[in-house]
């Protein structure tokens, strides 16, 4: 999947003056986890498309405030009912996996949102908004949530297909 994000990133305040579709932001704003929510209205699905070392968008390092290194990359498609509905990818540095919280680097096909809402742990540490174009003439909005976890940072950006 080819991404381009195609507008700034946008604070919650600035969001709302720019998203009116109340679906699109019921989703963008849900603060649960978005696997319960999927679940809750049809038969949940994860796959996993990426899962490796390898080097993000220098952006993609300032906002978790860590010097480019390889980093773990985890891209996955949640479905419902065998429909795509998320696209996500996690940036975890190695110290964050290592000391931050362990079983990040071995979550396999489970759902990270599995992690994150069943342990205080966990601490949301900024969330942003973007318009993004996946092909041709679709775009779409998602959001990146930079969290810590025992100090150490993860983001996660989820593009809503």
């Amino acid at each position: 999947m080819r991404i381009k994000r195609i507008s700034k990133w946008l604070s919650n305040s600035e969001l709302n003056s720019h998203l009116k579709d109340e679906n699109i932001l019921g989703w963008l704003l849900e603060e649960g986890s978005i696997t319960q929510r999927i679940s809750a209205n049809s038969d949940f699905r994860l796959e996993v498309i990426k899962d490796e070392l390898g080097f993000v968008k220098l952006e993609e390092y300032r906002a978790i405030q860590v010097f480019p290194q390889p980093i773990r990359i985890r891209e996955v498609r949640l479905y419902g009912n065998e429909k795509p509905i998320v696209y996500a990818k996690s940036i975890i540095p190695f110290l964050t996996s290592r000391y931050g919280y362990p079983d990040l680097g071995t979550i396999g096909g489970k759902p990270l949102g599995e992690l994150i809402f069943q342990s205080e742990l966990f601490i949301n540490n900024g969330i942003h908004f973007a318009q993004f174009k996946i092909s041709e003439r679709e775009t779409i909005w998602g959001r990146r949530t930079n969290y810590l976890v025992n100090k150490h940072p993860f983001s996660i950006m989820e593009l809503f297909l």
